[in-house]
């Protein structure tokens, strides 16, 4: 273990340099003690990006008792509870611009999405461990009408286990979605940031199971220990690509079999565009075929495999124009 390492609970601090409460500290293992205040790191990693690491000296230490503390979870009837009044919940209606009934059926029961009356209109996305127990349940607000979260004149997040107000909680997050993995059959597993877009995408690309971590900085080892077992993908959004890059080789390192895919950092678009809003644009935008393209996918209708002999031996048309809009 190491002598110094960023606090494994989940308190927060005031950030020394923006003055949020979003700080975590490093920890002295040896001592079992917090480091002086200014040591340690601030989660608003885009905005703030204090990051203050601790070296060989004589640290004023803050005296702490630390003791391992169990994870606290939620009784899984609130699942049950909250499992309803999808017609009061923004997110669902959104979705419903986009997908059909059957496929938002299918994926309210696949990740568990409840309603939450905390905001009128507000979703629950719980995060249910692969031991179905139920850590917490992050609870947000969208608007209806472009799936964005209203983040005027606050941001609109919360947690489940504050508005149950179950007291001395140990929170102890697991990725979203983690539940599905004791049934999932595949071999390749996605990852993205949000809750929103790894539901969405578990309805444009079906074959991946997706998951998300439910932060910028919650892609790290504890969490994705469960699924170390499967090929992993991760799609950081815009602006994100270096950092999750750099943190996907530390995890190739402790021997995940990990990819940190460049799709989203290589478009032009906002800080933020992520990989559903990407789908979104592909299914809004009408592709123009060309002639040979229109040809192609006629026999592609007939034999599948003309597309793998195209993209194996990479074939263009006559005017040397590559053949990409097929399926």
């Amino acid at each position: 273990m190491y002598r110094y390492s960023l606090d494994k609970s989940s308190k927060k601090f005031i950030c020394p340099n923006c003055q949020k409460k979003t700080f975590v500290k490093y920890f002295d293992n040896e001592e079992n003690a917090y480091l002086d205040y200014t040591i340690g790191r601030c989660d608003r990693e885009s905005s703030c990006k204090y990051h203050k690491h601790p070296k060989e000296k004589n640290y004023n230490l803050t005296s702490l008792k630390y003791i391992e503390k169990i994870k606290s979870t939620i009784n899984n009837i609130e699942v049950s509870k909250h499992g309803k009044d999808f017609k009061k919940n923004n997110f669902i209606q959104f979705l419903k611009k986009h997908f059909t009934s059957d496929q938002i059926k299918r994926v309210i029961l696949k990740y568990l999405i409840g309603t939450s009356s905390h905001w009128n209109g507000a979703t629950v996305f719980w995060q249910i461990d692969n031991q179905e127990q139920v850590c917490t349940g992050k609870v947000m607000l969208f608007e209806v009408n472009n799936g964005k979260r209203v983040k005027e004149p606050y941001s609109h997040i919360n947690w489940m286990h504050k508005i149950l107000k179950i007291k001395d909680y140990e929170l102890k997050q697991c990725l979203f979605g983690l539940h599905l993995i004791n049934e999932y059959e595949g071999e390749i597993i996605g990852i993205v940031e949000s809750e929103k877009t790894a539901i969405m995408m578990s309805m444009f690309v079906p074959e991946y199971l997706w998951l998300a971590t439910g932060s910028k900085t919650n892609l790290k080892n504890d969490l994705l220990e469960p699924i170390k077992k499967f090929k992993i993908i991760v799609f950081p959004d815009k602006s994100e690509f270096n950092d999750w890059s750099k943190k996907t080789n530390e995890l190739k390192n402790n021997g995940f079999e990990i990819k940190c895919s460049r799709l989203i950092e290589d478009k032009e678009a906002e800080n933020g565009y992520d990989l559903a809003d990407h789908y979104l644009d592909k299914k809004t935008i009408k592709i123009k075929h060309t002639k040979t393209e229109i040809e192609v996918k006629k026999l592609y209708q007939k034999n599948p495999e003309i597309l793998s002999l195209i993209k194996t031996f990479d074939l263009v048309d006559k005017y040397f124009n590559d053949i990409i809009n097929i399926d």
